[in-house]
């Protein structure tokens, strides 16, 4: 198997994270257009292009602030401040807004879109998954940080 150094992994990992925030921007900036072409496509006239484009735009928010957060842990782990509080707050952040996510798509699924319900509700169902074991990663890098604390006041 291919072995990266850390320092090359984390550097790619920061790339892509880079990467996905400015699609994500990108996508904010031609969803009008993609809504459009996608209601084009139904030679019956479809109302809801306002619903369906406030629900996407809804439903980036929690993706963006994490990739935020993320973008935030990476610099902390190549600065050596893996096992820190802000590293902790950052997994904490990221954790909940994948819960936040799921719960908003659960939302969605059964009140505003119930054509497309199970497929809302298979995304909720992954990142709520996601949030979850976040919350068990945060845990432990929690508990770690407290004993790293701990051992630094030890002589």
């Amino acid at each position: 198997m291919l072995k990266i150094k850390k320092d090359t992994s984390t550097l790619i990992s920061l790339v892509l994270a880079f990467l996905a925030l400015l699609a994500l921007v990108a996508v904010w900036a031609t969803l009008p257009f993609v809504v459009d072409c996608f209601f084009g496509l139904f030679k019956e006239r479809i109302d809801g292009k306002t619903q369906l484009l406030a629900v996407l735009y809804a439903a980036s928010l929690p993706v963006a602030v994490a990739d935020i957060l993320l973008i935030r842990l990476l610099l902390l782990v190549r600065g050596g401040r893996i096992f820190s509080p802000e590293a902790v707050g950052s997994l904490r952040g990221i954790s909940w807004c994948c819960l936040v996510e799921g719960v908003y798509l659960i939302c969605v699924g059964i009140f505003v879109f119930d054509p497309v319900a199970v497929s809302f509700c298979m995304l909720a169902f992954a990142a709520v998954f996601l949030g979850i074991v976040l919350r068990v990663v945060k845990n432990v890098i929690e508990e770690a940080t407290a004993i790293k604390t701990e051992n630094d006041y030890t002589i």
